[in-house]
């Protein structure tokens, strides 16, 4: 189920495919397999009606898809591509066998939690798992957050609050709001692995006056991460041109951005991220297994379509 929605993600392209309901089908779809086997390897109660669940959005929104449209799934090729036999035949076919499968192993987990206690299965993680959890969960949410951070930030050049100019006719930024920015999820992996520490260290020697040497330690780093994403990404200046902004370095990185991006990180790691490592703890290893597997599954669905095709 999954592997079929990811090859017809890497089978399509990006810049054609709308958000239409063959679209939050397949995230619905993939995020709903992910968790349904992260339900049965625990060998918990709800697999069953997570796979039910699941199975029934999959050929329901099919059916609903293939009245309104024609199609199973929206294509992005021509009709006599061998892309159509593929995902418009062959893969309604497998997604029902598929379907079946799902509420199988439902079926089995629901059935070993009756004879062995719902979350029978082991529950205890490796050390470096629960790191690695948070990690992959910042990476995922902070990496569609920037994007949208980014359209924030061209909407207040449009106000005039920042300078600068921006192309509304960026399809990718304004039309595609769920493309993931993974540079932005790794300055939020870079946050917690660098920034929080040196701010948990200067806090303890410095308390409220760490705040200073931790805004330039985070101005040195998100700076940095920009410089260094401009010089193998934009060295042709097709992403950003910051050459006629003032205090500008090689049209890569200007005063005004690293500033702005400087306020964002020590906002985030004297607030934002201490009140969403609260929250996590609040929630618990079932609930973070659960975003990790659906998010996971659903998010992989993104990158396969924006970054595969």
């Amino acid at each position: 189920m999954l592997g079929s929605w990811l090859a017809y993600a890497a089978a399509s392209d990006g810049e054609k495919l709308p958000y239409d309901l063959s679209f939050w089908r397949a995230g619905l779809s993939a995020a709903g397999t992910g968790l349904t086997l992260m339900l049965a390897r625990k060998r918990s109660r709800d697999a069953l009606p997570a796979a039910i669940a699941t199975a029934a959005v999959t050929i329901a929104l099919g059916i609903v898809n293939k009245r309104k449209t024609g199609s199973y799934v929206t294509r992005t090729w021509p009709a006599d591509s061998p892309k159509e036999t593929v995902f418009n035949t062959w893969m309604p076919v497998a997604h029902a066998a598929g379907s079946a499968a799902l509420v199988g192993v439902g079926a089995w987990s629901a059935m070993r939690a009756r004879r062995e206690g719902t979350l029978a299965g082991p529950a205890s993680h490796a050390y470096w798992y629960p790191l690695a959890r948070k990690l992959a969960l910042y990476f995922m949410g902070f990496s569609l957050v920037g994007h949208w951070g980014e359209m924030l930030f061209c909407h207040g050049i449009r106000l005039g609050v920042f300078q600068g100019d921006y192309d509304r006719s960026n399809h990718m930024l304004w039309d595609t709001w769920l493309y993931p920015f993974p540079a932005e999820g790794t300055a939020a992996v870079l946050a917690e692995l660098v920034l929080m520490p040196a701010k948990r260290m200067l806090e303890e020697r410095a308390g409220v006056a760490a705040l200073v040497p931790s805004f330039l330690l985070n101005q040195a780093v998100c700076t940095s991460i920009d410089y260094g994403t401009g010089m193998a990404a934009n060295r042709n200046y097709e992403l950003w041109d910051y050459r006629a902004l003032p205090f500008n370095f090689q049209g890569q990185v200007c005063l005004q951005n690293s500033l702005f991006y400087t306020v964002v990180a020590t906002l985030g790691v004297w607030a934002l991220l201490p009140a969403l490592e609260q929250a996590m703890d609040g929630a618990g290893d079932d609930v973070l297994d659960a975003l990790l597997a659906g998010g996971g599954a659903a998010y992989a669905l993104l990158m396969a379509l924006y970054f595969c095709g």
